[in-house]
């Protein structure tokens, strides 16, 4: 299935009155591409908006996986089911083995697909002798899902999440295969995945939606492990972060200008050496951005620059065994130093690319009480960011959508509409974008 996407019309400029309300008392972003403003994310007219987004897993697994929940319900469902829950924005995965890998709809481990249900991810409407049918690609399906977005206004951020789909981080901590990338030493696939080709991945992505207002965002890569990688910021050499995030930005920005780019810091969970151009002095599991404020990313069309990290508390994280602290003065201390200080100082936006616990447990709860705090400005005295007049508070990303067997288990019971675990939804409700 070719793509069948043309590049959206101009923007209208529209006016504070005329957003549209998702639920729950958020609203979907305004028409058109976003920029940045200091450390706001801005709309066509300047006007501040805030990236109120959920995760939607499934094509960060191995080559072939479909999205998960349409073996129950219709991706149609799970779309309508994201705005029904406040959200304007979809973060959805993708990794170099899997983009151009058919849909499998039959394995058990990969999920399968109620062709019923989602028609429009069958590639040949004539099933084989055995009555399977074949499924559209990875990069085709995400087609299907940005043209029903589109119609619904939600918008959609890509997520590259590993090389090969080993679900979780990229092993090696990088996004490319050490060797580099040639000669069978790392990765699932051996050692095929190259930087070269995870930049023309991204290329191609890039390409395939240019001018296509309803992708907003690229992230570029999910969760650089800086202890595993030996990352470093600046300093030039293959696992430089910002050095990669510079020349994909720009190669990104050549052909699709509108785009936000989106950079995410390091993980760390003891503090980097002195070497790696980073504060030496700093743990940061959700990311390092310690040097992001005086050596920042610089990108040809500098106004769409974000930076990321992922925040959970040690049910996901594992962070107590480091002696981090997941909730309290010792975890502000922790983001103003690593990341808050980009939003606090007017530098630059800070997206919470994923966020999420299953709140089952009062620590998961104070965790999650001292997060949306702080994104929504309540720790100003402390040191945090704080805003004023029109200004939108900090974006973030929940993680995930549907049920899941693993923490944090997911903000739904169930797939389709409704099935909201409410004790998520009172966190979720702090993070929606409010019309200003």
């Amino acid at each position: 299935m070719a793509s069948t996407h043309l590049a959206d019309p101009p923007a209208i400029i529209r006016t504070a009155n005329d957003l549209r309300p998702s639920a729950r008392g958020g609203f979907l972003l305004p028409a058109g591409f976003l920029s940045t403003s200091g450390s706001q994310i801005v709309d066509g007219s300047g006007r501040s908006v805030r990236i109120a987004s959920i995760g939607w897993n499934g094509t960060e697994g191995r080559p072939g996986a479909a999205p998960s929940g349409v073996w129950r319900v219709s991706y149609k469902d799970i779309l309508n089911s994201i705005v029904a829950g406040g959200f304007n924005t979809v973060r959805i995965p993708w990794t170099d083995a899997g983009l151009d890998a058919p849909l499998n709809g039959y394995s058990d481990k990969l999920g399968w697909i109620n062709t019923t249900l989602n028609w429009d991810l069958v590639a040949d409407p004539t099933p084989d002798s055995n009555g399977h049918y074949k499924y559209v690609s990875t990069l085709e399906a995400f087609d299907v899902i940005v043209a029903y977005a589109k119609q619904i206004g939600l918008k959609v951020i890509f997520d590259h999440h590993s090389n090969e789909g080993t679900a979780g981080q990229q092993k090696n901590g990088l996004w490319f295969d050490r060797g580099p990338g040639s000669d069978g030493t790392d990765g699932v696939i051996k050692g095929q995945v190259t930087a070269e080709m995870f930049k023309q991945n991204w290329l191609r992505l890039a390409a395939r939606y240019a001018g296509v207002a309803t992708v907003i965002g690229f992230d570029l890569d999910n969760e650089p492990n800086g202890e595993q990688g030996r990352i470093t910021w600046g300093g030039g050499g293959p696992t430089d972060i910002k050095a990669m995030c510079e020349d994909v930005g720009a190669a990104i920005q050549s052909v699709n200008p509108d785009v936000l780019i989106i950079c995410a810091g390091p993980l760390f969970y003891a503090p980097p050496p002195a070497a790696s151009g980073m504060d030496p002095k700093y743990a940061a599991p959700a990311g390092n951005l310690t040097a992001a404020g005086a050596h920042p990313v610089k990108l040809p069309i500098a106004n769409k620059l974000v930076y990321s990290v992922h925040e959970y508390p040690d049910e996901v994280s594992d962070i107590l065994r480091w002696g981090l602290a997941e909730s309290g003065k010792a975890y502000v201390d922790r983001m103003n130093r690593t990341w808050g200080y980009l939003v606090r100082d007017n530098i630059a936006p800070v997206w919470i690319g994923e966020m999420g616990s299953s709140m089952k447990t009062p620590e998961n709860r104070k965790w999650a009480g001292t997060l949306i705090d702080y994104m929504n400005g309540k720790y100003e005295s402390s040191g945090g960011p704080g805003f004023s007049g029109d200004q939108q508070p900090i974006s973030g990303s929940w993680w995930l959508l549907g049920p899941s067997d693993d923490p944090p288990y997911g903000i739904q019971s169930e797939w389709g509409a409704g099935n909201y675990r409410i004790e998520q939804l009172k966190i979720t409700d702090q993070m929606l974008m409010r019309k200003r």
